[in-house]
């Protein structure tokens, strides 16, 4: 599973967040719960997990010099 921002290509907004297999799956269940038509949104994927690890490792690798 992958984590995707749902945006309104309208608004230029996000609507959702959530986790889905594809790109394509996130827009239609979002375009499904949101009522935006799926054609209107965008997905977006993110990676919170690495980012997260990197953080860590800089924090205690700066906290050590």
């Amino acid at each position: 599973m992958k984590t995707f921002i749902i945006y309104d290509l309208d608004s230029k907004m996000p609507v959702a967040v959530g986790e889905q297999v594809s790109a394509e799956t996130a827009r239609y269940c979002a375009s499904a719960t949101t009522g935006i038509f799926y054609a209107n949104l965008l997905a977006e994927e993110i990676a919170l997990e690495k980012r997260f690890r990197y953080d860590l490792h800089a924090r205690e690798k700066h906290q050590t010099n």
